[in-house]
């Protein structure tokens, strides 16, 4: 199905920025995409996450026509926190007046408030993408944090949290709730862009991961449930799409446990199409995330990868941590299974060996995955959003 009409709903105000901290795929980058046609004038700022080598970049469109762009390298250490902040209010500040500014983190909040002040921006929307109580290990930079994001939440006009689990986590933290209105805009997908294919068309053992490399997001624990789905399905493979400082440390385990053959490192793509690509060509998604109470995902509804991998038509198999895990498991998509590689590998076993099974858990996951596409999920949160700001 093609996306909709870039004219069918314009929901999106005229005059936007929006900036951000990008890794790859995300919500963020999603909205960009969203009001790139949408809205007359818009620019676009982005700064590395992470201190990954890449450059802060702006874009600027007219009617979603580029007419200017700029780069500059990010500051090195600490300061880069400060340098992302000063280009932000920099090339947001170099606009017209009357904008919307949306801030993909709390951080960047600051640099929207104050161009607000210098009435350079009319409104700003802090769009939280995720919220945990013990961000950094250093207690002093996670003091300094929560300051941050407790003054950008109640100063902002509005704020889009990704879960409603995010607003009873700050609630918690702050002893009440916010003044701010508080919606709810959900994690989605590209669904009508995605091409789905039938189990016929697709590799019918290959097993997938998306996401950020890193030891929480559990994918060590499928590495280590390989030998044994292989024991069992003897040409089951693991793609892993992403990058991040436990990569190496993936590697390693996948040599050590005789399955280096079988494990597809893909490395970091912003390439998203050839992203979903990749993903409807697999069985089925694993989302393994490790029971830490600082996840970030214990606050979140259905993260971003197991969205994608519905809209990709992959059956789930996924850990409880997340709020709305079951909700996967009671639409027939998935199954929700224990922290222990054991679990993980008689899980996915179960699909491989019984086509008919991992048919109608991948025809489930399609039918949920509908009711997340980023272009319906973003027109809605407009429509809320618009007359809360309007002045």
């Amino acid at each position: 199905m093609p996306p909709p009409s870039a004219t069918a709903k314009p929901q999106a105000p005229p005059d936007v920025v929006l900036a951000t901290h990008y890794w790859a795929v995300g919500p963020a980058i999603a909205l960009d995409e969203y009001l790139r046609p949408r809205v007359s004038r818009y620019l676009f700022i982005a700064h590395p996450l992470y201190g990954r080598p890449a450059r802060a970049y702006f874009r600027r469109f007219q009617a979603g026509t580029p007419i200017a762009q700029g780069e500059r390298r990010p500051l090195p250490g600490p300061l880069r926190f400060a340098g992302d902040l000063w280009r932000t209010v920099r090339w947001a500040g170099a606009g017209d007046r009357g904008r919307l500014f949306i801030a993909g983190d709390n951080l960047l909040a600051l640099a929207g408030l104050w161009l607000r002040r210098r009435r350079r921006v009319k409104a700003v929307i802090l769009y939280s993408i995720d919220f945990v109580p013990k961000r950094f290990a250093n207690p002093l930079l996670n003091r300094l944090y929560h300051a941050v994001d407790r003054y950008a939440v109640e100063h902002v006009d509005a704020v889009w949290n990704t879960s409603a689990g995010l607003e009873q986590a700050r609630r918690a933290r702050d002893g009440g709730a916010s003044r701010t209105p508080q919606l709810v805009v959900p994690v989605g997908a590209s669904y009508r862009r995605i091409r789905r294919y039938p189990l016929a068309a697709i590799d019918p053992h290959r097993i997938a991961f998306l996401g950020h490399l890193v030891e929480r997001q559990g994918v060590q624990l499928v590495i280590e449930a390989l030998p044994l789905i292989r024991r069992a399905v003897a040409d089951a493979s693991l793609l892993v799409i992403g990058d991040g400082p436990y990569a190496a440390t993936l590697k390693a385990l996948a040599r050590g446990r005789g399955v280096e053959g079988a494990v597809d490192f893909a490395g970091y793509s912003d390439d998203h199409p050839a992203i979903e690509t990749l993903l409807a060509r697999c069985a089925l998604g694993v989302a393994p995330y490790s029971p830490d109470p600082q996840s970030l995902s214990r606050f979140q509804g259905l993260p971003g990868k197991i969205k994608n991998y519905l809209a990709c038509g992959l059956a789930v198999v996924l850990t409880g941590v997340p709020m709305e895990a079951r909700s996967v498991e009671a639409a027939g998509a998935g199954v929700v299974v224990a922290y222990r590689k054991e679990e993980i590998a008689a899980a996915v076993i179960a699909y491989l060996k019984d086509p008919e099974r991992l048919g109608r858990a991948r025809e489930a996951a399609a039918r949920l995955g509908a009711a997340f596409d980023w272009d319906d999920l973003f027109d809605h949160a407009f429509e809320r959003t618009l007359p809360l700001i309007a002045r």
